[in-house]
């Protein structure tokens, strides 16, 4: 590991902190395959319920970094293809299959590789200075194809994607982006309570749902039923269910354990 990511567990929650702070973040190959790594470790650890992916100093992420790319411990492969698929896409995949809630906390800029990471979080939280933008086209490069089309429609990602324009948190808030938009210094204190919640929520119950969702959202509705009754069935088996059922009987709080 590199300590260019920066991996702390606390209360149930795991924060993975990009460090470049004078980059703007931006990813090289040492920080992607730490970001993969630590995801897998929150994946395997049951103690971790909630994921917060922040960046340190100004900046949350100024996308890939197209100078430094290649590292010692971690060169650019031969072979493009495989570059290309190992680079920030594994983030994202990896991101999507881990059962447990992830947050973004976005400050100043969210840009390319740092965008799409936002994008394939449950919750974005950004400071309402910060820019949103794939601008891969004002480098040459045909990337951010699919997220943010599948967010907020063709024609109004093609304008994003095509003129490599940036965007704010109004229109980011108001297509649906965001879960929040807040000042700057209120940014730490909404991130903490939204996963300070999550930490004492059914994170198991959560972890199918979002399973589910992923895997049915291009599914015919007669699939995608039968997805969600199988997700269904599985949260029945968790003490997560047993606890809310006694809670509900009781009339008092359920005290979730997240299994």
């Amino acid at each position: 590991m590199s300590n260019k990511v920066i991996f702390q567990v606390e209360n149930h929650i795991a924060r993975i902190t990009l460090n470049r702070p004078n980059a703007l973040n931006a990813l090289d190959n040492d920080m992607i395959a730490d970001l993969i790594d630590y995801l897998i470790e929150s994946k395997k650890n049951d103690e971790i319920r909630v994921v917060i992916i922040e960046g340190n100093g100004k900046a949350f992420c100024a996308g890939d970094d197209l100078v430094d790319m290649g590292t010692e411990n971690n060169p650019n492969p031969t072979d493009k293809l495989t570059e290309y698929s190992d680079g920030y896409p594994a983030v994202v995949l990896t991101m999507k299959s881990l059962e447990k809630p992830i947050i973004i906390k976005a400050q100043k800029y969210a840009l390319g590789a740092g965008f799409e990471i936002a994008l394939a979080a449950d919750f974005i939280i950004a400071s309402t200075d910060t820019k949103f933008g794939l601008p891969f086209v004002l480098r040459g490069i045909s990337a951010g194809t699919y997220l943010l089309q599948k967010r907020i429609g063709y024609h109004r990602a093609v304008r994003y994607l095509f003129l490599g324009e940036m965007f704010g948190t109004e229109e980011a808030f108001n297509w649906g982006l965001l879960y929040k938009q807040v000042e700057l210094e209120a940014l730490d204190q909404e991130v903490e309570k939204l996963a300070g919640h999550l930490s004492m929520s059914a994170t198991r119950a959560i972890g199918l749902m979002k399973k589910a969702m992923h895997t049915s959202e291009s599914m015919a509705i007669e699939e995608a039923f039968q997805v969600q009754t199988y997700s269904t069935l599985a949260s029945f088996y968790t003490e997560d269910y047993a606890e809310g059922k006694q809670a509900f009987i009781d009339k008092r709080e359920s005290n979730f354990k997240g299994k």
